[in-house]
């Protein structure tokens, strides 16, 4: 039985500068950290050669193309897992809608799960590359690449995304006590309300164009954000949340 712990994020700044519509462009910016609530996945060998899968919906199917449950299927297709085997999704929160990432973590959990079930030990970078693979080429999704690469890499990071699609990051340098006084100030809560992010992304993707001034100014908060994070200024934090929130709700106008 192989099971993998993906964790969820929280994305403090850059948001929206990840979608391929401006970075390829202007080249994006984010910050953003893993927290401690999961994704899990459980993938286990059967007697059978019969595919059992566990989740919102139960199926059991007879090969790869007959799953209905997406992130899956390419997964499963992506790493050669073809028969044979029960899957099993479980999270610490609603499993959509909840604004953590959680499809993408579920993505990199599937293909880490995978990987490993097949004797393979891959990297963090393909496992972020593949879950971008997955949610926007394959399945078409209007989103960015901030999810998958901080529910592969973890901790606290910086991503740039390049106009040529490569990806780099960087963790943060920050003291472990410096973690622990920002993350006694932060404060998470479950409102009760869940929304799926498709079709505000997909309206933001396009259009791009006509809000270049707020994804530049979002995109600047974000690389004012790393240094001061790495020289303790909290309250910087607070401020640039602040207005990253005053722009997100003019992208929305």
């Amino acid at each position: 039985m192989i099971i993998t712990q993906t964790p969820l994020r929280i994305s403090f700044a850059g948001g929206g500068t990840d979608l391929a519509a401006y970075y390829e462009q202007h080249e994006g910016f984010v910050v953003s950290s893993a927290i401690d609530k999961y994704a899990f996945v459980i993938v286990k060998e059967r007697f059978d050669d019969k595919i059992y899968l566990n989740a919102m919906r139960k199926e059991i199917v007879d090969d790869v193309d007959s799953i209905e449950h997406e992130l899956v299927r390419e997964a499963m297709r992506i790493t050669g897992v073809e028969k044979g085997v029960e899957v099993t999704l479980l999270s610490d929160i609603p499993s959509e809608g909840a604004g953590l990432g959680s499809s993408s973590s579920f993505t990199v959990g599937l293909l880490n799960a995978f990987y490993i079930y097949r004797g393979e030990q891959v990297t963090a970078e393909r496992l972020a590359r593949e879950a971008c693979e997955i949610e926007i080429e394959r399945l078409g999704k209007p989103i960015g690449k901030q999810d998958q690469y901080i529910a592969a890499y973890g901790g606290l990071r910086w991503f740039r995304f390049c106009s040529d699609g490569n990806v780099e990051c960087g963790r943060l340098s920050v003291p472990a006590p410096r973690l622990r006084e920002l993350s006694d100030r932060l404060h998470l809560f479950f409102t009760g309300r869940t929304r799926k992010a498709d079709a505000i992304l997909g309206e933001q993707k396009a259009n791009t164009g006509d809000h270049l001034k707020q994804l530049d100014g979002i995109r600047e908060l974000a690389l004012e954000l790393r240094p001061a994070l790495e020289r303790g200024d909290s309250d910087r934090l607070g401020t640039i949340l602040h207005v990253s929130w005053q722009l997100k709700r003019e992208l929305a106008s």
